[in-house]
């Protein structure tokens, strides 16, 4: 009896040493294997800190780079509307010029200067919704004599709008139309 209880005594350490071998033999394993995949973390994150401390100096020299680039703009901006006060002015008809008169930019750039320019061609109102042909229109940009640093587009030395109001007379009183006071329409 004594030999069965030793043997059973026996076969439960023995498989208690199994056991216990098996987890020692696992956890050595396993615990290389999370090493390693710890290990490769910390690699990963310590190039990501790396990246991101890159990143932040480059959007430190970009911001820098940006303030110096607005001052200089807007010193730029101050010159010109110190020396050239009616730019900002003559913007409307520059847009103007370009959209509804479809001028070029070579003569929008001429009218800029304050020059008079000579064209020939149709012009289009859109207030008469149509186009007037001249053969010798010179146009330019002239401050108005009523509002001070105000200009206005002048042809032939009048504001375009009263051209274009001379023009729809002349182009009546060929036809014979005679223009009403009441509407300040047209009667045929």
């Amino acid at each position: 009896m004594r030999k069965e209880i030793k043997s059973e005594k026996l076969e439960a350490a023995k498989t208690e040493a199994k056991t216990a071998l098996v987890a020692k033999v696992g956890s050595l394993l396993g615990s290389n294997k999370l090493k390693a995949e710890r290990e490769g973390l910390q690699q990963r994150i310590s190039v990501l800190e790396n990246q991101n401390e890159e990143l932040m100096q480059h959007i430190k020299t970009m911001e820098l780079e940006h303030r110096e680039e607005r001052t200089k703009f807007n010193e730029y901006m101050d010159k010109i509307q110190r020396y050239f006060p009616y730019v900002e002015k003559l913007l409307p008809l520059i847009d103007f010029c370009r959209n509804t008169l479809k001028f070029s930019e070579r003569v929008i750039q001429e009218l800029c200067k304050l020059k008079k320019v000579r064209l020939k061609g149709d012009f289009y109102s859109s207030e008469f919704n149509r186009k007037f042909r001249d053969e010798s229109a010179a146009f330019s940009f002239e401050e108005d004599k009523n509002r001070k640093g105000h200009y206005h587009i002048c042809v032939n030395d009048i504001p375009l709008v009263q051209w274009f109001r001379q023009k729809t007379n002349e182009w009546g009183n060929g036809l014979e139309i005679a223009p009403t006071k009441q509407d300040k329409g047209l009667k045929m």
